[in-house]
């Protein structure tokens, strides 16, 4: 059942709308004519708190990676520990040819989004739009850092105070490609105190850069 009433997270709480170090996502893009392209990726993190940037890696013959740098769009989208949309992550990541619309093909739907190009996946429950700040080809893979400019979430999986509420997000992470049958969920929480209350020594000044 695909949650329809998405809310705008403000601006101030987007650091708190992520909800892990890292999660299996769903990007979607367009290419120049407007066509949508949708892949998963095992690991997509948060790499700035203020302002948010969000980092992926794409192969370099991937539509993901063209589209990227033609376009300077993406939307994450969280894949939530649901056995449909984890097969569907399953499905959008298959080599299709180029101009395939992997969602339709998946049974996934898209909705626009808010402020970028690429449609948000209307089955997921969270989604961040991004605009590229900058890429590096490295190896096999192009390193992309986007800067993140909306955040939607239903409404049912954030409380009052924009804080997340997991037993509804159910974010998984993706085991990657040596376990590419498996996925776990990632949304057990436990409160972790702070045992160690000795003061904490001044740093050393940092050392200044050599010329």
């Amino acid at each position: 059942m695909i949650a329809s009433n998405k809310i705008a997270v403000p601006e101030k709480e987007w650091d708190y709308a992520w909800p892990l170090g890292s999660t299996a996502v769903m990007i979607t893009t367009v290419d120049t004519e407007g066509r949508v392209n949708a892949a998963g990726f095992a690991t997509c993190v948060r790499v700035a708190h203020n302002p948010v940037f969000i980092s992926f890696t794409s192969g370099l013959r991937n539509d993901t990676h063209r589209n990227v740098l033609d376009t300077g769009e993406f939307v994450v989208n969280l894949v939530p520990f649901d056995q449909r949309i984890m097969q569907a992550t399953r499905v959008v990541g298959l080599p299709f040819p180029t101009g395939v619309n992997e969602l339709e093909i998946a049974g996934l739907t898209a909705i626009p989004s808010t402020v970028v190009a690429p449609p948000r996946i209307a089955d997921c429950h969270a989604h961040f739009e991004c605009k590229v700040e900058w890429t590096k080809q490295w190896d096999t893979r192009l390193m992309v850092v986007g800067r993140l400019v909306a955040v939607t979430i239903d409404e049912d999986c954030i409380d009052e105070n924009w804080r997340i509420r997991w037993e509804n997000l159910k974010p998984a992470s993706f085991c990657g490609a040596p376990y590419q049958q498996f996925f776990v969920p990632s949304y057990q929480t436990t409160f972790v105190d702070m045992v160690y209350t000795d003061p904490i020594p001044p740093r050393a000044n940092a050392v200044p850069a050599s010329h």
